[in-house]
């Protein structure tokens, strides 16, 4: 244990992910396992090096000398973001006790694709961040459950179930990149806690934007809202056997990549689809995946679906994840904004971390044994 639970320290949290959109930074405060988030900012990445991570996550376009300096280039882009988020919140470096980094993933295998071994790998050099601040980081929160035979993902489920079991019951929604859900039943046992990602979140929206408005993403939903549903369209991608496998499931750009967004433009050009007609198809796609899963998998599900992440900001999205069988409600409803719920979770998972407490669910990773995930880094420098 390297830090004390009766101890009242303070963190900073960095979370980059699948959507690219950039770094985000918050504070949060940690004691004797009770948490609060302080702050919270978002940096974006240039297009320059959102266009690096794509062609480094893409096994047609990387190589190891892309990936070994944009490593370093994400490593330069997350203590950037730290700088000029302590200015921005007039916060001392000298009261940071840790900083959790989870990093920017390029790959996401949990399954040996084509014969290779099941790994993982976030980039964005700890090691850096750690000599520049001298503080302890926290990072490669995912590679230990892997080696456990678990998924790697998703791992907010743990900081859900903490902070939101006395809402039980409750799905808690995550739409990033990717959707993730973490569902906590009526009885609020932790080894009853399932968890998995949906599909895709923002990731499709936003691929297509780029494609065909050169745009990172649909502001306000307003593109989706111009056009018409193409319940041919609809119908054809609600196919992906992605949908219907059991859980513990994880997935990420690794499918949902621009192959399959040329996949959605070939589909619409042979239904002569306007481009508004596609956006708008594949806003209602995110929401009917989430719906379609929660009903297979939690048939009586009744409860409260709290909603955070990028997609909470979309208003076609989010009035088509409305219901009659659940209550759909914002995190921000709870003080917690919808855009900076993964890096405090980040931040709470590094807690846990270094006061050696669980930070997986078996339930939800499939993992083998309950671990306490993440590698660590001292502060380095010896005066």
């Amino acid at each position: 244990m390297l830090i004390d639970l009766k101890e009242k320290v303070y963190s900073i949290g960095l979370m980059s992910g699948t959507s690219l959109d950039g770094v985000d930074v918050c504070l949060a405060s940690h004691e004797n396992n009770h948490h609060e988030l302080i702050a919270f900012r978002s940096y974006p990445y240039s297009e320059e090096l959102k266009q690096k991570i794509l062609k480094a996550s893409r096994l047609d376009s990387s190589n190891v000398q892309l990936i070994c300096s944009l490593n370093k280039e994400l490593g330069i882009t997350y203590v950037s973001a730290i700088q000029k988020f302590l200015e921005d919140t007039n916060t001392l470096i000298n009261d940071i006790s840790f900083i959790a980094n989870h990093g920017q993933t390029i790959w996401h295998n949990p399954e040996s694709i084509d014969g290779t071994y099941p790994s993982t790998l976030q980039i964005g050099d700890a090691s850096y961040i750690s000599y520049k601040f001298n503080k302890t980081v926290v990072y490669d929160f995912r590679s230990l459950d892997i080696s456990a035979d678990g998924c790697g993902a998703p791992l907010v489920p743990v900081v859900d179930y903490l902070l939101f079991k006395e809402k039980a019951p409750a799905i808690l929604l995550n739409i990033g990149g990717i959707s993730n859900i973490t569902y906590i039943s009526k009885n609020k046992k932790q080894e009853e806690v399932v968890a998995f990602d949906t599909g895709p979140g923002n990731m499709l929206i936003d691929g297509l934007m780029m494609k065909l408005y050169n745009l990172p993403y649909d502001e306000d939903g307003k593109v989706a809202s111009s056009g018409v549903l193409s319940n041919e369209l609809l119908d054809t991608l609600m196919q992906d056997e992605y949908y219907d496998l059991p859980y513990p499931k994880s997935t990420g750009r690794e499918k949902y990549n621009e192959s399959y967004i040329n996949y959605i433009l070939d589909l619409g050009k042979k239904l002569n689809l306007k481009n508004e007609d596609i956006i708008r198809t594949v806003t209602t796609l995110t929401a009917c995946v989430i719906k379609h899963q929660v009903k297979k998998f939690f048939k009586d599900f009744d409860g409260v679906l709290i909603a955070a992440g990028g997609g909470c900001n979309n208003p076609v999205l989010m009035n088509e994840l409305r219901s009659n069988d659940y209550t759909l409600q914002k995190i921000d409803d709870y003080n917690i904004s919808a855009d900076a719920k993964e890096a405090y979770a980040f931040a709470i998972l590094g807690y846990l971390r270094l006061t050696n407490q669980a930070s997986n669910l078996r339930s939800v990773t499939g993992s083998s044994d309950n671990l306490s995930l993440g590698s660590i880094i001292l502060p380095p420098v010896i005066k």
